[in-house]
């Protein structure tokens, strides 16, 4: 059986902009998440759909969580 992530459930989730209180709780309950690969492919999405703007809206979900 494989599972996902939860980076990329996160990104996922991000990019969908839905659940984003699922985003809160995988931040609070993996303590040894890659931060930088997340914030990399949000950047990505970001500049291949300028009309977006999902690594700040990462970026403000992760505030409210420190």
């Amino acid at each position: 059986m494989k599972f996902a992530f939860p980076e990329d459930v996160i990104i996922h989730k991000i990019f969908a902009g839905r659940d984003l209180e699922d985003i809160k709780s995988i931040l609070l309950k993996v303590s040894n998440l890659d931060i930088k690969y997340i914030e990399r492919w949000l950047k990505e999405f970001d500049e291949s759909f300028s009309e977006m703007s999902i690594l700040k809206r990462f970026k403000d979900i992760l505030k409210e969580v420190e």
